[in-house]
């Protein structure tokens, strides 16, 4: 069975919403990995202690059926349903209008496993050059009342 994209939401501290992908090879890693550098993640060379650079030309959309990655063009780079998305880190990335986002090549991500120790493998693949990162933004479709004429 081919993997395809991993996600683990996560709020570091009390209040900043990160967001990891685990990229996996024998589905479309490479090449999500190849357009997210692309539009300006930055090969990171560790997590731990690092600030990711902004700039990159990228954001998160959430409508009511998904969330999406897209570039500034708005093509759908990589797509979530809605109901996978954690309440705590959408309240924090709605507050500040963006996450951190980071993408990890041949990361296997457990939902189970501790923060802390996501963070570690994280910087560990960093460390083996498989990482890239950035702040990205966010914007969220409200949806609205139909104009009713009469």
């Amino acid at each position: 069975m081919s993997r395809g994209v991993g996600l683990r939401f996560l709020v570091v501290g009390e209040n900043l919403p990160l967001l990891v992908a685990g990229l996996y090879e024998e589905a479309r890693g490479p090449e999500l990995a190849a357009a997210l550098v692309q539009r300006g993640l930055v090969e990171i060379p560790r997590f731990l202690g690092v600030d990711l650079p902004r700039g990159a030309q990228l954001g998160f959309s959430l409508t009511a059926e998904e969330l999406r990655l897209v570039d500034e063009d708005d093509n759908t780079l990589l797509r979530a349903p809605r109901d996978s998305v954690d309440g705590a880190w959408l309240e924090q990335v709605r507050r500040l209008r963006g996450t951190m986002f980071v993408a990890a090549r041949e990361l296997e991500l457990d939902p189970d496993q501790a923060p802390r120790e996501l963070a570690e493998r994280v910087d560990e693949r960093a460390r083996a050059g498989a990482v890239m990162g950035g702040i990205v933004g966010f914007s969220e479709e409200r949806p609205t009342l139909p104009l009713l004429g009469f």
